[in-house]
């Protein structure tokens, strides 16, 4: 068996906190700084390996972060068990720990740090819980990406680790990076009775997610089925959601915002193509269009217009499945359970580029292929050519970050490689009714 040691060293919490602000390390915005040093209640799951103080170590537990390096956690402190309700737990994290509370370090973040949320493939596939996302919610993205309304759909695919290797799929080449502020519900919400913009923060916990995506299904169904119908497909496919590496309830991670004089989190993604990490995004959540609660009352409204089955589809096992937006009551109502995630959106720097009309018309009439057709053998030939701000490859690495809200960096990997996927994949059932 594993010994804790191997996994954890125990460390003394009182010279964990008093190192705390000297370990942290530099934040590039003096709000980032600002949110950095504010105590906020973080809270991540990590996998101890062995049984430690009650709590069964072969599967994750939640823990307060107590200290980490650029975003990274490096020590944490438990709080309980996986079974908890995630509403219990952020409000334990909230409280001060006992000056006696274990605290381990953290010696490979890769093996030890989860999802910060438990929703598992099983329960999105089974329709209890749902993940909501949110497109051209950016001014920015959507120039970038050819125009349009923001819309949402859903991205049928469960949250993975913070720092695993995402492995990408067979066929793919058009892998695409976009970093989003996300939210996990705490408690259920009827979309015919939406709460407060107040009440919705408090119910509610932030973290950082990676909508992971392939744009060829984009493209081609788009030339045929028009704007908006290949997502699910292109976005829904396993290990499309790095999340993490920690949350914090909504109510205490705006109030520090607003205590640091801010009007949004800096949102910032970098990749690594074997020469050092480049910026690709690099924006404010201030410039969403929707902000979260306006998101849910877009949900509700298209809900209601269109019911709850999303049109576009994506292929399970060999069948088409239309996954839903929201989940049916006992009585009827929608809902959005305790445990869904909603994804709200990127700003703009991802390597899709939309082309001018009338040149990509122009260069498909040459070549005698209809104009997404075109556009799509022009993309397919920038990700063969490795061009600079293009799409991911094997070997390349992704640094993504949000104000008061950590970083995660994971590698992109053409076949699985021992000890380097989600430590949590088989230990993602968690109850999350509050």
């Amino acid at each position: 068996m594993t010994t804790l040691r191997s996994r954890f060293s125990t460390l003394s919490l009182s010279a964990i906190l008093s190192a705390a602000a000297a370990a942290a390390a530099p934040a590039s915005t003096d709000l980032a700084r600002c949110l950095d040093a504010a105590a906020l209640p973080r809270v991540v799951r990590v996998v101890p390996g062995v049984e430690v103080d009650g709590l069964v170590g072969a599967a994750p537990v939640y823990a307060r972060v107590v200290q980490h390096a650029d975003g990274v956690p490096t020590a944490v402190s438990p709080i309980g068990p996986a079974e908890l309700p995630l509403d219990d737990v952020l409000t334990l994290a909230s409280s001060a720990p006992a000056s006696k509370a274990p605290v381990w370090a953290i010696e490979d973040a890769s093996t030890q740090v989860c999802s910060p949320v438990p929703l598992s493939q099983r329960e999105i596939d089974g329709e209890t819980r749902v993940v909501v996302a949110a497109g051209l919610n950016y001014a920015a993205h959507a120039e970038e990406a050819g125009g349009g309304d923001v819309f949402l759909f859903p991205k049928p695919v469960e949250p993975g680790a913070p720092y695993a290797a995402v492995l990408r799929p067979e066929g793919v080449s058009l892998l695409d990076y976009e970093v989003e502020l996300a939210f996990v519900l705490l408690e259920d919400v009827d979309l015919a009775s939406l709460p407060s913009r107040k009440a919705l923060l408090a119910r509610s916990a932030f973290f950082v997610s990676n909508d992971l995506t392939d744009r060829e299904p984009i493209i081609v169904r788009n030339a045929f089925f028009g704007p908006g119908t290949g997502f699910v497909e292109a976005k829904g496919q396993s290990g499309f959601l790095p999340a993490g590496p920690w949350m914090v309830r909504g109510t205490e991670l705006f109030a520090a915002l607003e205590r640091c004089g801010g009007d949004g989190l800096g949102l910032r993604l970098e990749v690594d193509e074997g020469r050092g990490f480049e910026v690709r995004q690099d924006a404010s959540t201030a410039a969403m269009i929707l902000d979260p609660h306006a998101l849910l009352v877009r949900l509700a409204d298209e809900v209601a217009t269109s019911g709850a089955r999303t049109a576009m589809s994506v292929e399970r096992e060999g069948e088409l499945r239309h996954y839903p937006l929201a989940i049916a009551g006992r009585d009827g109502s929608l809902r959005l359970p305790a445990g869904s995630i909603v994804v709200t959106g990127t700003p703009g720097g991802i390597a899709l580029r939309a082309p001018s009309p009338l040149g990509v018309i122009g260069r498909g009439l040459v070549n005698l292929h209809g104009p997404f057709e075109q556009f799509r053998q022009e993309q397919l030939e920038r990700a063969a050519a490795r061009e600079p701000g293009g799409y991911l490859e094997p070997g390349d690495r992704v640094r993504a970050q949000i104000d008061g809200l950590g970083t995660q960096i994971f590698r992109i990997e053409e076949t699985a490689v021992p000890g380097s996927l989600d430590p949590c994949s088989a230990n993602q059932e968690a109850p999350h009714d509050s």
